[in-house]
Parts: structure tokens; sequence; C-alpha cells
């Protein structure tokens, strides 16, 4: 007797994709951190150069004509240039071919104007972070991931975890880590703290996001709470450390040289806990 429908047990569907593009595509969807491609900068430029070098012939041509139909002493050539009726008029008319020319460079144009703004768009995209390309490199190498599926031309698009990463790479990320990482200490903490202290000792605790992979994954925002609660306890201790010490010292010689020392660590402290540039740190550390 078939089992009632409330007695099936359905379970969710899970993807499988095959090896390469597929796979890829799939881990770079769940890990957005790892959404990196290639920019192709001069490819990019070279297009652009070639539209530029096309309309700018285009517009010789068109100064030309149009200083011809303006010196024209019969018909209604020579107000094309002060009478836009008129050079409408001579839409189908093939003797005239300024307007014709005037929409190829209009189209043309367009083409121009939006690879510039998709060119300027791409330029803003921030280069992936170090970490990152070789969170990439190791999944495209680990048997169990990518397992060095891709043979075609692209292969070496991301390079390999036996050469060291050229920062002038032709890369760009979709996803930055933004706050994260907006500082040295919370760049240290994420890259380097919580992966070593994953692996000899929180791995008991936290399970793999994906038992396929092994893959166990950090919120960002979690971590970014953290080093944000670190540096609030350095900022609050920092100052009233200072104020204790400086009241417990009597000598006069050795207070000026704590003074020294605690401006030292201050300038410190913003250079490793914040992402001030060096006017502010120079006009903090005076105040």
């Amino acid at each position: 007797m078939p089992a009632d429908d409330s007695e099936i047990a359905l379970e969710p569907w899970k993807p499988n994709p095959v090896e390469g593009y597929p796979k890829l595509a799939c881990h770079m969807g769940q890990y957005s951190e790892n959404a990196i491609f290639r920019r192709f900068g001069s490819l990019n430029s070279q297009n652009l150069l070639y539209l530029q070098a096309e309309i700018t012939h285009l517009e010789r041509d068109l100064r030309d004509l149009e200083s011809i139909d303006n010196q024209t002493q019969q018909g209604s050539d020579r107000v094309f240039a002060s009478n836009w009726y008129w050079l409408d008029d001579s839409r189908h008319d093939e003797s005239h071919p300024q307007l014709q020319l005037v929409l190829a460079i209009r189209a043309k144009l367009k083409e121009y104007n939006g690879f510039i703004i998709q060119q300027a768009t791409i330029q803003q995209l921030s280069r992936p972070d170090e970490y990152d390309i070789r969170a990439l490199q190791d999944w495209l190498d680990r048997p169990a991931m990518g397992n060095l599926a891709f043979e075609g031309a692209d292969r070496h698009t991301w390079g390999d975890l036996k050469t060291p990463i050229n920062p002038d790479s032709d890369l760009l990320a979709l996803s930055s880590r933004g706050e994260v990482s907006s500082d040295p200490f919370s760049c240290w903490f994420s890259e380097k703290f919580v992966p070593w202290f994953h692996h000899i000792f929180w791995h008991r605790v936290k399970k793999p996001q994906d038992l396929e992979t092994g893959i166990a994954r950090y919120r960002d925002d979690a971590i970014h709470r953290f080093t944000l609660s670190i540096t609030t306890v350095v900022a609050s201790l920092l100052p009233v450390l200072a104020i204790i010490i400086l009241y417990c010292v009597k000598s006069m010689s050795t207070r000026l040289g704590l003074v020294g020392l605690f401006t030292t660590i201050f300038s410190f402290s913003l250079m490793v806990f914040t992402n001030a540039k060096r006017g502010e740190i120079f006009a903090a550390t005076s105040t």
C-alpha cells in the first residue's frame, strides 16, 4: 500500500554541478569574496581608442561637409548649419549626405559614451584581496573542490599557489570586504588570526558549512563587531592607563619620558586600529 503524502519525507534539492565553470560559478555565488574576474584593462582601453579614432575621422568628414554645404549658392544646403528643418528634410535625399553622417556619428557617440561609463565603473571596482586570491587558488587546486579542471587558455587567470601574487595583476573583485579589513588590525584578525584559531582549536566546535569541501564560514559582520569591541576597549583604557601611571610617578624626568612613550603608543594605536591618514594621525597626536 503506497504511503500517504504526509508520510513522504522529501529532502531538499542540492545542486551538484560538474567540475569546471559550473562548479566554480556555484562557489563564487556562495562565497562572494571569491568572485574575482579579469579586468581586461588594456583591451577595454584599446577598444575605446579604436572608437575614438573612428569618431575622429567621422568628425573631420562632417566638418569638411559642413564647410562645403555652407558655401553652396543653390538649394537649401547653405542653411543646414542654421536651420534644422532643412537639414532634417534632406533625410531621404542621397545627394545631401550631411544628415546621414550626423546620424552615424550620433550612433557611434552613444556606443563610445556607453563604453566610457562602463570603463569608469570598472575602474572603481577594487582589486581583490591577497587573502581572497589565495583562498580561490587553494579551492581550485584541491581535488575535492576545483580539482584543476580548467584546460583552456584562461586556466592561468588566477595564478597558482606556487608562484607569488603579482600586485599588478589584471583582476577585480565584485565584492569588497569593506569595513572588515578597513584597518591593519581588522585585516590581520580576519585573514591571519581567524584561520589560525580555527585550525588550532575552533574546528572542533564550528562544523563546516559544506561537508563536501570542508569549508567553514565566518560572518563578516560578526568579525567586524568583535574587532570594533577590541578597538573600543583599547581606546577607552589607553588614556585612563596613562593618567593613572603618570599620577603614581613622582619624578618629573620619568613623567616626561612616560609622556613621550604614551604619545608613541597612541600614534601607533591610531595607525593599527584605524584607517586614519597621516595628517589625521599628526593632528590627533598633537592634540
